[in-house]
Protein backbone atom coordinates (compact mmCIF):
# COMPACT_ATOMS: atom_id res chain seq x y z
CA UNK A 1 0.00 0.00 0.00
CA UNK A 2 1.44 3.40 -0.95
CA UNK A 3 1.54 6.40 1.41
CA UNK A 4 -1.21 8.13 -0.58
CA UNK A 5 -3.40 5.04 -0.32
CA UNK A 6 -2.78 4.97 3.44
CA UNK A 7 -3.76 8.63 3.66
CA UNK A 8 -6.99 7.96 1.80
CA UNK A 9 -7.63 4.88 3.91
CA UNK A 10 -7.43 6.83 7.15
CA UNK A 11 -10.81 7.49 8.63
CA UNK A 12 -9.80 10.74 10.29
CA UNK A 13 -11.21 11.97 13.57
CA UNK A 14 -13.03 14.45 11.33
CA UNK A 15 -10.42 17.16 10.80
CA UNK A 16 -13.17 19.38 9.39
CA UNK A 17 -14.43 19.74 12.96
CA UNK A 18 -11.00 20.66 14.29
CA UNK A 19 -10.80 24.18 15.73
CA UNK A 20 -9.22 26.78 13.49
CA UNK A 21 -5.57 27.63 13.94
CA UNK A 22 -5.12 31.03 15.61
CA UNK A 23 -2.69 33.06 13.52
CA UNK A 24 -2.57 36.30 15.52
CA UNK A 25 0.19 35.21 17.90
CA UNK A 26 2.60 34.17 15.16
CA UNK A 27 2.51 37.33 13.03
CA UNK A 28 3.15 39.79 15.87
CA UNK A 29 4.65 43.18 15.09
CA UNK A 30 6.97 42.03 12.35
CA UNK A 31 8.22 44.31 9.63
CA UNK A 32 7.24 41.73 7.01
CA UNK A 33 5.29 38.52 7.29
CA UNK A 34 3.09 36.05 5.48
CA UNK A 35 0.60 33.40 6.52
CA UNK A 36 -0.39 30.62 4.16
CA UNK A 37 -2.50 27.50 4.68
CA UNK A 38 -2.51 24.39 2.55
CA UNK A 39 -4.19 21.03 2.49
CA UNK A 40 -2.12 18.43 4.32
CA UNK A 41 -1.50 16.06 1.44
CA UNK A 42 1.57 14.60 -0.21
CA UNK A 43 2.33 17.81 -2.15
CA UNK A 44 2.15 20.06 0.93
CA UNK A 45 5.83 19.79 1.86
CA UNK A 46 6.96 20.78 -1.63
CA UNK A 47 4.51 23.70 -1.65
CA UNK A 48 5.65 24.94 1.75
CA UNK A 49 9.32 24.73 0.75
CA UNK A 50 8.58 26.72 -2.40
CA UNK A 51 6.66 29.40 -0.45
CA UNK A 52 9.52 29.87 1.99
CA UNK A 53 12.14 30.11 -0.76
CA UNK A 54 10.04 32.52 -2.83
CA UNK A 55 9.32 34.76 0.16
CA UNK A 56 12.95 34.94 1.26
CA UNK A 57 14.28 35.36 -2.30
CA UNK A 58 12.12 38.49 -2.68
CA UNK A 59 13.90 39.89 0.38
CA UNK A 60 17.30 39.13 -1.24
CA UNK A 61 18.65 36.96 1.57
CA UNK A 62 21.87 35.00 0.95
CA UNK A 63 21.57 31.55 -0.60
CA UNK A 64 22.79 29.92 2.64
CA UNK A 65 19.82 31.40 4.55
CA UNK A 66 17.43 30.21 1.83
CA UNK A 67 18.86 26.70 1.89
CA UNK A 68 18.79 26.42 5.69
CA UNK A 69 15.25 27.77 5.94
CA UNK A 70 14.02 25.50 3.16
CA UNK A 71 15.57 22.41 4.72
CA UNK A 72 14.30 23.18 8.22
CA UNK A 73 10.75 23.98 7.09
CA UNK A 74 10.72 20.77 5.08
CA UNK A 75 11.35 18.84 8.30
CA UNK A 76 8.61 20.72 10.17
CA UNK A 77 6.05 20.21 7.40
CA UNK A 78 6.91 16.54 7.00
CA UNK A 79 6.44 15.95 10.73
CA UNK A 80 3.10 17.75 10.66
CA UNK A 81 1.98 15.64 7.71
CA UNK A 82 3.06 12.35 9.26
CA UNK A 83 2.20 12.84 12.93
CA UNK A 84 -0.85 15.09 13.14
CA UNK A 85 -4.45 15.32 12.04
CA UNK A 86 -3.25 17.75 9.38
CA UNK A 87 -1.96 14.79 7.37
CA UNK A 88 -5.31 13.06 7.41
CA UNK A 89 -8.07 13.52 4.88
CA UNK A 90 -9.33 17.10 5.07
CA UNK A 91 -6.39 18.21 7.21
CA UNK A 92 -4.71 21.60 6.92
CA UNK A 93 -1.27 22.96 7.77
CA UNK A 94 -0.47 26.65 8.15
CA UNK A 95 2.88 28.23 7.38
CA UNK A 96 3.98 31.45 9.08
CA UNK A 97 6.98 33.50 7.99
CA UNK A 98 7.99 36.60 9.92
CA UNK A 99 11.01 38.70 9.13
CA UNK A 100 12.19 41.33 11.56
CA UNK A 101 15.51 43.16 11.65
CA UNK A 102 18.20 40.54 12.11
CA UNK A 103 16.00 37.44 12.20
CA UNK A 104 13.61 35.30 10.18
CA UNK A 105 11.09 33.18 12.09
CA UNK A 106 9.22 30.35 10.40
CA UNK A 107 6.54 28.19 11.98
CA UNK A 108 4.30 25.36 10.84
CA UNK A 109 1.04 24.88 12.72
CA UNK A 110 -0.86 21.63 12.45
CA UNK A 111 -4.18 20.41 13.79
CA UNK A 112 -2.74 18.49 16.72
CA UNK A 113 -2.22 14.86 17.54
CA UNK A 114 -3.96 12.11 15.64
CA UNK A 115 -6.61 10.04 17.29
CA UNK A 116 -4.63 7.34 19.18
CA UNK A 117 -6.78 4.67 17.55
CA UNK A 118 -5.94 6.00 14.08
CA UNK A 119 -4.06 3.84 11.61
CA UNK A 120 -0.49 5.10 11.15
CA UNK A 121 0.20 6.92 7.89
CA UNK A 122 3.70 5.52 7.57
CA UNK A 123 4.76 2.06 8.57
CA UNK A 124 8.49 1.33 8.53
CA UNK A 125 10.68 -1.09 10.30
CA UNK A 126 12.80 0.49 12.99
CA UNK A 127 15.99 0.85 10.95
CA UNK A 128 16.98 4.33 12.04
CA UNK A 129 14.78 6.07 9.48
CA UNK A 130 13.28 8.44 12.05
CA UNK A 131 14.58 10.94 14.55
CA UNK A 132 17.02 12.89 12.43
CA UNK A 133 14.71 15.84 11.79
CA UNK A 134 15.38 17.61 15.07
CA UNK A 135 19.12 17.26 14.55
CA UNK A 136 18.82 18.75 11.07
CA UNK A 137 16.73 21.64 12.40
CA UNK A 138 19.19 22.31 15.24
CA UNK A 139 22.09 22.29 12.80
CA UNK A 140 20.67 24.84 10.35
CA UNK A 141 18.79 27.24 12.65
CA UNK A 142 19.69 29.64 15.44
CA UNK A 143 16.78 28.66 17.72
CA UNK A 144 13.84 26.29 17.51
CA UNK A 145 11.02 24.95 19.57
CA UNK A 146 7.44 23.86 19.70
CA UNK A 147 4.32 24.35 21.73
CA UNK A 148 0.81 22.99 21.88
CA UNK A 149 -2.58 24.47 22.47
CA UNK A 150 -5.79 22.57 22.92
CA UNK A 151 -6.31 22.41 19.16
CA UNK A 152 -2.91 22.87 17.53
CA UNK A 153 0.74 21.99 17.60
CA UNK A 154 3.19 24.64 16.40
CA UNK A 155 6.83 23.96 15.54
CA UNK A 156 9.05 26.94 14.82
CA UNK A 157 12.60 28.02 14.17
CA UNK A 158 14.55 31.24 13.82
CA UNK A 159 17.60 32.00 11.72
CA UNK A 160 19.72 35.01 12.62
CA UNK A 161 20.44 37.18 9.60
CA UNK A 162 23.60 38.81 10.90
Amino acid sequence: MTDSQRLRACDAADPYDAPAIDTSELTGSATDHTVWSCIGNLTAVRSIRARVREFLERANYPEAILDDAELAVSELATNALLHSRSGQIGGVMTLFIRVSPGCVRIAVADQGDKDPDEVAVVTREDEGEHGRGKLIIEDCTSRNGEYRTEATHVSWFEIDLV
